[in-house]
Formats: C-alpha cells, structure tokens, sequence
C-alpha cells in the first residue's frame, strides 16, 4: 500500500516531465533544422533535455536526503523559462497558437507538480540535525582528502628512494665497470711494453756515468772537456780532473746541465738554424726543469757553431 502511495506521488510529474522533455525536444530540433542539419539540431536538443533531466535528478535526490541542493535549483529554475521560450516559439512559427500556449504550460506543471511530489516525500529533519549532518559530512571529506595527500606523498617518497637507489647503483656499476676497463688496459700495455730491468743501464741518450760526472762537476773518464766528440756531448772546462767532483751549487750544476743539452740538440746532421735550436732548446729545458734565458741559449748556439766549424770560442 505504502509502496503505491508513494507511486502515485510521482505519477503525474513523471507523466509531465516525459512531454515536456518530448516536446522540448521536438520544438528545438524543429527550430534548429532551419539552420543545421537534422542530425545535428536533433541531438543539441538531447543534450539540452538531459541537463535539465539532470539537473531536475539531482534536486530530487538532495532534497529527498535533506542536503543542500543550491546548484541542481539554479539550473533547474534557469531552464524551465528557456524552455518555456522555446515551445511558445515553436507553436508561433507553427502558427498555432494553442499549441504555443499548451507546450509552454506543460514544462511549468511538470516543475511545480515535480516541486510538490519532492516536498512530499522529502525526509523531514530539524535545521539542528541537518547541521550536524553538514558537520560529520564535511569532517568525512577532510578525512578521505587528507588520507588519500599522505597515501600519494607516501607513494612519491618510496618512488624517490627507488630512483635514488637504482641511480647509485648504475653508478657504481658504472665505476666498477670503468676501472675493470682500466686495470686490463694497464695490463695490456705491462705485457706489450715492458718495463727495463732498473738493475742495469737504461737505454738513454746520455749514459749513467756521464749522468752522475755531470751533477758531480767532473768529466767522465775517456771523454774530452770541449767539443763534440766520443759520444756527441760536450761539457766546459770545469778546472777539475777527470772524475773528480767540484763543490758547485744548484746554479752551476744548472749551467752544466743547460750547456750539455745544448750540445745533444745542436748534434745533428744537418746542424739545426738558430730558430729550431731556440725552439728545441726552450722544450727541452721546459721538460727537464732547467732555467736560462735567450742570452745564454744564443751564446750556447754561437759556441756550439764555433766549435763545429773548428773556431775557438771566446
């Protein structure tokens, strides 16, 4: 009995609101084939119908619940005179005017008849009570937000330490890589070039023994004072016997050492211009550490090149 009670509330407003809708729909379709295509006017009119059954839907169901239905009532009282509009206008294009005046009447029934079933069947609460609804609602929905921020921020932060953990790991498989690479090719260059027997005399342009006389201030034994002979060097007068150390200090040893590489770069065959010997001599001093300026390169030039060609030297 209750059951059909409450079907007879809502008979004639769904009665009326399906002619409406029918109506609207066949009004806008009508009036927009003037302009558009059938296909197109027709389904701007279901669209336009279901808005508004939307909107009409949505007032139902808050209202019923007691909630605030602020929304669903704009659109629905904001449709009703629009479509009000329209089928007046479509019965006036028609030139029926009872039609114009019945297809506006049957939207405006529909909503107060629709208005009314609502109000009927509604859930009748205190403002006091609704408001306390209102409360526990919005506290539910601060809840669920705030729940779903910490499970994403979560979700971000395990995200980050797994791209962070998977970025040190490419690295350091990438350093273990690169310094297996650079052990083997150490390994390999060992095995093609290996190193001399630092036990016996090293392969050298200038030998050990007048290596060692040089830095001690002597002559090596065998081997002239002045001039290029023997083996190419050439070393000043030191005042000293063959072999025999001289207390000299970092400059003079420095001296020697610049005036024995002068002779090494200028023995070649043939004898290098003065450009070439500058430029092989300030290399060559650079790479071993000596000093000296272009006066003492030149004047080791001029030397060398008086003594090659048999002069004496001044």
């Amino acid at each position: 009995m209750n059951t059909l009670k409450k079907a007879g509330t809502w008979a004639l407003p769904a009665a009326l609101t399906t002619i409406a809708v029918v109506w609207a729909v066949a009004a806008i379709g009508g009036i927009l084939t003037a302009t558009a295509h059938p296909a197109f006017a027709y389904s701007v009119a279901v669209l336009y119908d279901a808005v508004w059954l939307y909107a009409l839907a949505q007032e139902t169901a808050h209202r019923r619940q007691g909630s605030s239905a602020r929304l669903p009532k704009v659109i629905g009282w904001t449709f009703l005179p629009l479509t009000v509009a329209i089928l007046v206008t479509h019965g006036l294009l028609a030139a029926d005017v009872l039609a114009a005046v019945v297809g506006g009447l049957v939207p405006v029934l529909a909503k107060v008849t629709l208005v009314m079933a609502i109000d009927r069947d509604r859930t009748r609460i205190s403002s006091r009570a609704q408001a306390a609804i209102d409360r526990t609602r919005a506290t539910t929905r601060d809840r669920i937000a705030l729940t779903r921020a910490v499970a994403a921020a979560r979700a971000d932060e395990t995200k980050a330490a797994a791209d962070i953990v998977k970025a040190s790991r490419e690295a350091e498989a990438e350093a273990i890589t690169t310094t297996h690479d650079a052990y083997q090719a150490y390994a390999e260059i060992v095995n093609e070039r290996p190193v001399p027997d630092w036990h016996t005399d090293l392969p050298s342009l200038v030998s050990d023994t007048e290596l060692e006389a040089l830095l001690a201030g002597g002559v090596p034994d065998g081997e002239s004072p002045v001039g290029t002979g023997g083996s190419g060097l050439a070393v000043t007068p030191s005042g000293h016997g063959s072999g025999t150390p001289s207390l000299e200090g970092p400059r003079e040893a420095n001296s020697r050492a610049v005036a024995m590489l002068a002779v090494e770069l200028y023995a070649t065959d043939p004898p290098p211009s003065k450009r070439r010997f500058r430029e092989a001599m300030r290399e060559a001093m650079k790479a071993r550490g000596l000093t000296g300026g272009w006066d003492v390169i030149d004047a080791l030039y001029d030397r060398e090149k008086a003594l090659a060609e048999g002069g004496e030297v001044s």
